[in-house]
């Protein structure tokens, strides 16, 4: 059991979960899960010659986090819409940086300024929208206790707004 596991298996044991032969083998699972959610480096975005001026627009584009404040899962679809500038972006290249904006502990809105920053930094578009819907298990199992569905939309550049009636149509 590497260092990371040992503190968690002490800290579980001072909160009482001890005993239980379920729970063997939840400080390394735990430890390798929470490793998972250290971020690396963002991947390559490819990059193609805009063809038009037309909106380009990603639905249903499905992410899952962890809230910063409890370490709590927060998960739902990401909806992004641009205008582009000179470049679009090869599709499958947004929902990676999605991915990797969502691999740390975080609030919702940051997730959604991370991958708005990452897309403006690679297209220069003329105007970025970005609309984050997730189930948020720390409203959910603590404070409000109560489920809902939290919405958080980035505007990015001088072309947003005629944007955001495109994307929040549906």
């Amino acid at each position: 059991m590497d260092r990371a596991s040992a503190l968690l298996a002490e800290f579980l044991t001072e909160l009482g979960f001890s005993g239980d032969p379920e729970m063997s083998r939840t400080p390394e699972l735990v430890t390798e899960l929470l490793r998972e959610f250290v971020p690396g480096e963002p991947p390559a975005l490819s990059t193609f010659p805009a063809v038009g001026a037309d909106a380009v627009i990603l639905r249903g584009l499905p992410f899952h986090s962890l809230c910063a404040h409890h370490l709590l899962p927060f998960f739902g679809e990401a909806d992004v819409a641009y205008l582009p500038g000179d470049r679009i972006a090869g599709l499958g290249g947004i929902p990676r940086l999605l991915e990797h904006c969502a691999r740390r502990p975080q609030l919702q809105e940051r997730l959604g300024g991370c991958l708005a920053d990452l897309l403006e930094e690679a297209l220069e578009p003329r105007g970025l929208v970005i609309r984050l819907r997730a189930r948020q298990l720390c409203m959910e199992m603590r404070g409000a206790r109560s489920p809902g569905t939290v919405e958080v939309v980035v505007q990015r550049g001088a072309a947003a707004a005629a944007l955001v009636a495109l994307l929040l149509s549906r």
